[in-house]
């Protein structure tokens, strides 16, 4: 049985490890701060043996020793980019949850995060943990894991040409959706505390020896994880929402590459 491998074969292979590499060192989940750096990169590796092996990759074209570093360069900015477009999309979460923790008062109650190294308040860690563990839970992180092998069809290897405009264009409209997406998922609970919010004001004008302050933020309180209760149930459909939007702003981005 001859087990050689040619050298162009390598190289190949080189450059599938270095985009998988970039993408696993910053997308969710793979790149949570408590997996150590060795199991990542084992990981990455293992992600590449069979994306190599399962696809017909074509083999590199190059001149000199620095053209190939280029391409190396290259691989690595496109996984990086799909990684870190990956985690920001998750990240709407940690917005929703700070944002939900601003209208019912708990702002100042916060934790630290050792997967991301940062303090993050409560129910932004909570509701982060949640979407995680359903994503978990129902194989959506394939989906991710999908994105990736889909690069390699949209953009195979050494054939990378960056357009910076449409690049920038799509990161500005993206921002845009970010906080829309963010402030549709909150949006109950943020009703709830306006609704909350009028009904103290008219109790306080019709009685003004009663002291509102005290009363409205329990009732703040109160009714902040009584509506979150109600809206728990629909965890995994917002899970499935964020993965698939994820999945539509990677394939944008890579239209760019």
């Amino acid at each position: 049985m001859d087990l050689r491998i040619s050298t162009l074969t390598l190289e190949a292979f080189l450059l599938v490890l270095v985009r998988t590499i970039g993408f696993v060192v910053t997308a969710p989940l793979f790149s949570n701060r408590s997996i150590n750096a060795r199991i990542r990169v084992l990981i990455a590796a293992c992600i590449a043996i069979t994306i190599f092996t399962s696809l017909n990759m074509p083999l590199p074209e190059y001149s000199t020793v620095f053209g190939y570093t280029i391409l190396l360069f290259k691989e690595v900015f496109v996984g990086l980019s799909l990684g870190f477009i990956s985690s920001f999309v998750m990240a709407i979460v940690v917005m929703v949850g700070e944002f939900i923790d601003r209208e019912i008062g708990f702002t100042m109650a916060t934790t630290f995060d050792p997967s991301v190294g940062t303090m993050v308040t409560i129910t932004a860690e909570l509701y982060d943990k949640m979407i995680y563990l359903v994503i978990l839970l129902t194989n959506l992180h394939f989906y991710i894991l999908r994105a990736l092998v889909q690069s390699y069809e949209v953009v195979p290897l050494g054939h990378i040409n960056i357009n910076y405009g449409f690049m920038f264009t799509q990161t500005l409209e993206f921002i845009g959706q970010y906080f829309s997406i963010g402030f549709r998922i909150a949006m109950p609970i943020f009703l709830s505390t306006i609704i909350l919010n009028v009904i103290l004001g008219v109790i306080s004008k019709s009685s003004p020896q009663m002291n509102m302050f005290a009363i409205g933020m329990q009732l703040k309180v109160l009714g902040g994880l009584l509506m979150m209760s109600i809206v728990i149930m629909y965890i995994p459909s917002v899970a499935n929402y964020l993965v698939e939007k994820m999945n539509d702003v990677v394939m944008t981005v890579l239209g760019g590459l």
